[in-house]
């Protein structure tokens, strides 16, 4: 399939540098989208910003880190636009630092790409210096590049951007393996970070409340990372070990694995950009379970596709877990419709956007 995906051609792609997390090893979704990437440009120049290794390392390679980049922009001329994906907090001090760089000392184009799920608390909750450095990077950016429609209205009220875009995440092809074992009970499948913002103990919570209800109907089976020790606490303390399952940290084919034999996919987040576990679960077919919080709403159609709630309400949680119990069908009708909506956001789809903004760029 890869085949019928136009790369962004070597004339373009060697102008461009894309800093961000490291998309090797990767625990989050700005490196799952650049690890997407990678597969088509002609040439991909990429310099991490962050990687996923000790407090200690992390502020030795910081210094490394702008020592590369200075090095990239003084030795390779061929570079004329820099690509930074970013979120918020320690995020944005990093990349700020190379957008200032970049800009003021080397005069090149700047793309900066939005994706923190906690961007408006960020901006909202900064101290004065803190929030004129923010609006400094976002309105001398060249393109703001957001992930919807919820997003582009929050830069679009708080600043005074030269150009606002909105490219979707991207996602890859689903994998599909043959033999994928069938359930006879409803499956459900959390993969994200192990804490509040994610709300993963909401959905404990709920579970745990109807453990006798739930036993030998339903298995949730939990990926991810944070902070395991609670997880594992909680699971035992409150006797939900036949019900719950946690996976461990879930990649390549296990992440496969796990989307293709799961029924539903549940993530009750506080606050989110426009998750990439989503967009992966629904171009496998599922079902998805969600909050009405960033771009969820955009992909994720209340009776369409899934079930939208609030964030913190137990009893939307217990609500649609029963709801897809009552109405098994509905796993399937509505998994056919997430796949429909997924397409949007595959490479044959979002390639052809980033190069139209490269192209642009290039010729100003």
């Amino acid at each position: 399939m890869y085949n019928n995906v136009s790369k962004i051609p070597l004339y373009l792609s060697k102008s461009i540098l894309t800093i961000g997390p490291d998309h090797l090893n990767h625990r989050g979704g700005i490196g799952s989208v650049i690890k997407v990437y990678t597969k088509y440009f002609e040439k991909f120049k990429f310099i991490p910003s962050y990687k996923n290794k000790s407090i200690l390392f992390n502020f030795i390679y910081f210094i490394y880190f702008i020592f590369n980049s200075f090095k990239n922009l003084i030795v390779d001329k061929s570079i004329k636009i820099i690509h930074i994906h970013g979120a918020s907090r320690g995020s944005f001090l990093r990349k700020f630092i190379i957008f200032f760089i970049a800009k003021f000392i080397f005069k090149k184009k700047i793309i900066y790409h939005i994706h923190g799920a906690e961007y408006h608390l960020f901006f909202a909750q900064s101290n004065f210096l803190v929030k004129k450095l923010i609006q400094l990077f976002i309105n001398n950016s060249d393109v703001i590049i957001c992930l919807s429609e919820f997003w582009k209205s929050f830069f679009d009220i708080n600043f005074k951007i030269k150009k606002l875009l909105i490219i979707p995440n991207i996602i890859d092809y689903p994998i599909i393996i043959d033999s994928i074992k069938v359930n006879t009970y409803c499956t459900f499948l959390f993969l994200g970070q192990i804490g509040y913002r994610k709300g993963i103990f909401d959905l404990l919570n709920i579970i745990s409340i109807n453990k006798a209800k739930y036993k030998g109907k339903i298995k949730l089976f939990v990926g991810g990372n944070g902070n395991t020790d609670k997880l594992f606490a909680f699971i035992k303390e409150n006797n939900i070990e036949d019900i719950v399952e946690f996976i461990g940290w879930v990649d390549n084919e296990k992440k496969t694995y796990y989307l293709q034999m799961a029924d539903i996919y549940i993530l009750p987040s506080y606050n989110e950009g426009l998750p990439i576990s989503i967009l992966e679960a629904m171009s496998y077919g599922k079902a998805i379970i969600s909050t009405n919080v960033g771009g969820i709403p955009e992909i994720v159609i209340n009776g369409k596709n899934g079930i939208l709630i609030e964030p913190g309400n137990l009893k939307d949680i217990e609500y649609s877990i029963d709801f897809f119990i009552r109405h098994p069908d509905k796993i399937n009708t509505y998994g056919i419709e997430s796949k429909l909506i997924s397409k949007k956001y595959m490479p044959d789809q979002v390639m052809d956007q980033l190069s139209i903004i490269y192209n642009i760029l290039l010729n100003e």
